[in-house]
């Protein structure tokens, strides 16, 4: 008869084999889903629907997350029914692929870490509330949180064994299909990967030869699927102000606060591209940038920029001002949530509400969420979209960005300390994510979202891993 020690032992085995963890971590979901079924429909998925059922697809956001959603949602609907049936189906696929991602990097972890890291890291995986809840949101974000962390994970792999990975084209391909698709589901991917590329070829430039063949098909193939392909299928140009949020909130802020430090043709001018600068609000640049002139840039960028630079050296210090204002909960571990300067939810637990958002259009889309566990549904809006976890001391910092940030800075500098200069490659990812994350337009739990799975990872790479390059 066996023990009860060695029964203990197989069970933890099992639970932290692929198979067990994956299976474990969906069923650990699969009340909050029942709670908020059939998942949260935001409302950028409002406008992704009414493009893809228009056939007027837009590349403001990723096309493949378009028609991914489109075709499930429409698939639910014509066989089922209901678009609820839809949103069922595409919630619970994304949650099979998440928890699967993190199943597989536990896998992984196995090789660095100790059993009881991997048992933390799964019951967190399973059970803090914004896991759930990320996996049966609609966003393009949740499957590029899972494809970033395989990125991350396959390319602190590929640094730790190069040998492997440059002899095996079938690996290599593998990791440029990878590439592919996690620049395909939030579209500044491609420059997240470009940033990693000098350290990239340091570290592996014995193997540059094969890194450079890797570098070109990855960007290649970007600028084949956002060139022909998107010509083929018509796919609408996004609109330059969502890269120009930034430069729009600055000009915005100097408008408002300082308008006597601009001389009158940059007034007439600027008023000219943002006829809404009044509307500027400190933490959220969508009132003053969603009527941003997309035409008259297009006329000539440059005069823009020149505008922008001209106001800039009068105004420095506003304009630090209003790029932290923004960003602030991107670096600021102090940060509480919901935060009153911005009408969007931190974490978004209920659908969109169409009405509330102004959004009306002929045949829209309304998704009704139909709580099955009605007392489970008080308790994760509590703590995801209302902020209830402020009240529990120290918890608001599991749900801060700029706290997974700081980590994530500190597990680097700890690495170059102790010489594992090759993590830098990995952590260069991080760096890159996080920069696109102070150009973004608002502060939302879901763009910082891969730091903060993310960092099971940085744990171990700073415990594992021999010095040197």
């Amino acid at each position: 008869m066996r023990s009860p020690d060695r029964i203990s032992e197989q069970v933890l085995r099992g639970i932290l084999s692929f198979k067990g963890a994956w299976i474990f971590i969906f069923v650990c979901w699969l009340p909050a889903f029942l709670a908020d079924w059939p998942g949260v429909f935001v409302i950028d998925n409002v406008f992704q629907m009414r493009w893809y059922l228009e056939g007027t697809i837009s590349a403001h956001h990723p096309v493949l997350h378009t028609y991914l959603l489109g075709w499930i949602l429409s698939f639910g609907k014509d066989v089922f029914g209901s678009w609820e049936a839809g949103m069922c189906i595409f919630s619970l696929l994304q949650m099979l692929f998440l928890s699967a991602v993190f199943a597989w990097t536990l896998k992984v972890l196995r090789e660095y870490t100790g059993r009881r890291f991997r048992m933390i890291t799964l019951l967190c995986y399973a059970l803090i509330p914004y896991n759930p809840v990320s996996a049966f949101t609609a966003t393009k974000d949740t499957i590029f949180a899972g494809l970033f962390l395989m990125t991350v994970v396959s390319t602190w792999k590929i640094v730790c064994d190069r040998e492997a990975f440059f002899s095996s084209w079938k690996r290599i391909l593998w990791y440029i299909a990878l590439i592919f698709f996690m620049c395909a589901f939030r579209n500044t991917g491609i420059y997240i990967f470009i940033f990693s590329l000098p350290v990239f070829f340091v570290i592996c430039r014995k193997y540059w030869k094969k890194l450079l063949l890797i570098a070109m098909s990855c960007i290649l193939l970007w600028g084949v699927y956002t060139g022909p392909i998107y010509q083929s299928l018509d796919i609408a140009k996004g609109s330059p102000a969502e890269m120009l949020s930034v430069p729009i909130q600055q000009l915005a802020c100097v408008m408002v606060n300082s308008p006597e430090n601009m001389t009158d043709d940059q007034w007439n001018l600027a008023v000219r591209y943002m006829p809404d600068y009044a509307r500027y609000a400190p933490r959220v640049s969508d009132p003053v940038k969603d009527s941003f002139d997309s035409e008259l840039f297009a006329e000539d960028p440059l005069r823009f920029i020149k505008l922008w630079a001209e106001v800039g050296i009068r105004e420095p210090v506003t304009y630090a001002a209003a790029f932290l204002s923004t960003n602030i909960g991107f670096w600021n571990p102090f940060m509480q949530y919901p935060d009153p300067g911005t009408y969007l939810a931190y974490i978004p637990y209920n659908s969109a509400n169409l009405e509330q958002v102004g959004v009306s259009w002929a045949g829209q889309i309304f998704i009704e969420n139909k709580s099955m566990i009605p007392a489970l549904d008080v308790f994760y809006e509590k703590m995801t979209e209302t902020g209830g976890y402020n009240r529990i001391p120290g918890l608001s910092f599991v749900y801060n960005i700029a706290v997974a940030f700081w980590l994530t800075a500190a597990g680097g500098v700890y690495c170059v300390v102790k010489k594992r200069y090759k993590t830098l490659v990995p952590y260069f990812l991080l760096l890159g994510l996080w920069g696109t994350l102070m150009l973004s337009p608002v502060v939302a739990f879901r763009y910082g979202y891969p730091l903060i799975i993310s960092l099971p990872v940085v744990y171990a790479m700073c415990r594992s891993g021999k010095s040197g390059i």
